[in-house]
């Protein structure tokens, strides 16, 4: 292909670099993403790794069309041209498509008492949803994701100031309303020690400071046998709905009744879980995973979505947090995993 006059070679050197530009951002995010296994992206004030994918992807696309749209071709190599074109025209809408959704973009910095807690919140709305993601600041573009957040009617809690923290011990307890007439939702995020917060922020509208007249329940005792019961009962109602008969690595036949739950000390405080690890394949790996989270939907379990896992969680019930994730590209495996509540050590 030759470039036919000055302007059209003024205007392929900024599609060049538009289009270099444009790379080297998305190479740097899938970078970090990559490097850090899913527990690191980038943030760049409220412009997260989804944006700047975006963002980086239809100014890539648009510089490809004005490069392509500036040069002139044989006749021969026309269709290649024209292909090309419509390509990155595709590309264009869908990338824009992306974008359209981080338009309406906040980033909050999570304060406790007005002082931050070292985590931030993008919020995003397109229409009548929103959704956010609670990251910890691990340096200037580097953010880790920690907690996801939900909005109703296009509600943005973190941004109109809807929501609470507090420290309690090791944990800050975040409390918000996805609906500003609805009831609460809490997340529990590890405390950032050893850092200096500033201070000086607007008190929010929530406390996640529990009154002192509030009674609380006495918790259930839960015993060994019971928390067993109910993980082999979730398991075989889990396998029961996969596409085909659920096969180990080994190509053995799954059998619910075998997975022996392992006891591994509480996460917080005194006591122990049952754990249980299960690595199997279907005929249908993604429809399986559907399926298996239709079940825990059914059963009344909050759902929740970390790096490249499902997760589906509930305070209350003996079994209190499943996740799973389809690594079917890697290993041709679904991998899931049971922890049970915390139990009495005795």
């Amino acid at each position: 292909m030759q470039i036919s006059d000055r302007p059209q070679r003024r205007l392929v050197r900024i599609s060049g670099w538009m289009f270099a530009g444009a790379t080297v951002v998305a190479v740097a995010v899938i970078a970090v993403d990559w490097f850090s296994a899913g527990t690191a992206s980038v943030l760049i004030g409220p412009l997260d790794d989804q944006i700047l994918l975006s963002a980086s992807v239809l100014i890539a696309s648009v510089a490809l069309v004005m490069g392509l749209l500036s040069v002139s071709s044989p006749t021969w190599m026309l269709p290649f041209k024209i292909l090309g074109v419509l390509g990155a025209a595709v590309a264009v809408l869908g990338a824009g498509f992306s974008t359209l959704w981080s338009i309406d973009v906040t980033m909050t910095t999570l304060t406790d008492n007005g002082c931050d807690t070292g985590y931030v919140v993008v919020e995003r709305s397109l229409l009548m949803g929103s959704s956010g993601t609670v990251y910890r600041q691990d340096g200037p573009m580097v953010s880790s994701p920690m907690a996801r957040t939900s909005g109703n009617d296009a509600h943005q809690p973190f941004a109109a100031g809807d929501y609470g923290a507090a420290v309690d011990g090791k944990a800050l307890i975040v409390e918000y309303r996805p609906d500003p007439a609805g009831s609460r939702v809490t997340l529990e995020l590890p405390v950032i020690a050893d850092r200096r917060p500033s201070c000086g922020y607007a008190n929010t509208s929530l406390s996640a400071r529990p009154e002192p007249s509030e009674l609380t329940e006495p918790a259930e005792v839960l015993t060994p046998t019971e928390v067993d019961a109910e993980i082999r009962r979730l398991l075989d109602d889990s396998l029961a709905v996969t596409a085909g008969t659920p096969i180990d690595a080994a190509g053995a036949t799954l059998d619910a009744s075998a997975a022996i739950p392992n006891p591994v000390p509480c996460a917080e405080g005194s006591g122990m879980q049952h754990h249980v690890n299960l690595d199997f394949r279907t005929d249908d790996n993604a429809r399986s995973v559907t399926r298996i989270l239709g079940v825990w939907d059914d059963a009344g379990y909050e759902s929740d979505r970390a790096m490249q896992e499902d997760i589906r969680y509930s305070e209350t019930a003996p079994v209190a947090r499943m996740t799973i994730r389809d690594t079917t590209s890697i290993d041709g495996l679904v991998r899931m995993t049971l922890t049970s509540a915390c139990m009495s050590a005795e």
